[in-house]
C-alpha cells in the first residue's frame, strides 16, 4: 500500500495555502518596507 494514499489531499492543500497565504503578507510587507528604506535613501525604485 502506497503511504501517500492515507493523506486527505483537500485538508493538506488548504494547510498549504493558508501556509502561502501567510508567506505572501509577509513578503508583501517586506517589498514595501525595502522600497521605503531606498526611497527615504534618495534612491526611489520604480516598479
Amino acid at each position: 500500500m502506497n503511504r501517500d494514499e492515507n493523506i486527505d489531499f483537500d485538508t493538506k492543500m488548504k494547510t498549504l495555502q493558508a501556509e502561502l497565504r501567510e508567506l505572501l503578507i509577509v513578503e508583501e510587507q517586506s517589498k514595501a518596507d525595502l522600497l521605503g528604506v531606498f526611497k527615504e535613501l534618495g534612491y526611489e525604485i520604480e516598479l
